[in-house]
């Protein structure tokens, strides 16, 4: 535990304010008033040898503000792991990335394959014939 924290939980524990009945947490107390609010503030200042009211409301801000920057560089932390993640399971790994391709160039050999046998045998059907060989050229005619 921060050595802060633990001084500020030392504090809050040993806290006596008037119209607080002893043992009851600080956090959890629902009926503040103003008088009541401020008979803490003064029980801290004196408890922590501050100069006023100000200097706990300086520190509080800071105690704050600092809780908030680590929040947020939490956040930040999880959005990079969720982002990372994402990433990791959008593509598998190389050794599976290599079997789908070739998996996918034998079903496109099969395709063209299936494709000239039908060809052929509607040409044949109409009385014409059919070169034994057989070439695919893929890209733009103008090239």
């Amino acid at each position: 535990m921060a050595e802060g924290k633990a001084e500020t939980e030392e504090l809050l524990e040993n806290l006596s304010v008037p119209g607080l009945e002893e043992g009851t947490s600080l956090e959890e107390f629902e009926s503040w008033t103003a008088g009541l609010l401020r008979g803490v503030i003064e029980e801290i200042v004196s408890s922590a040898d501050r100069e006023g009211p100000q200097a706990v409301l300086e520190a509080a801000t800071r105690n704050a503000e600092w809780r908030v920057k680590k929040a947020k560089q939490r956040v930040e932390e999880v959005e990079q792991d969720l982002e990372r993640m994402s990433r990791e399971r959008l593509l598998p790994d190389e050794k599976t990335l290599e079997k789908v391709a070739r998996y996918e160039a034998h079903l496109s050999h099969q395709l063209y394959k299936a494709m000239h046998e039908l060809e052929a045998l509607q040409a044949r059907r109409s009385g014409g014939s059919t070169p034994l060989a057989r070439i695919d050229v893929d890209g733009l005619p103008e090239s």
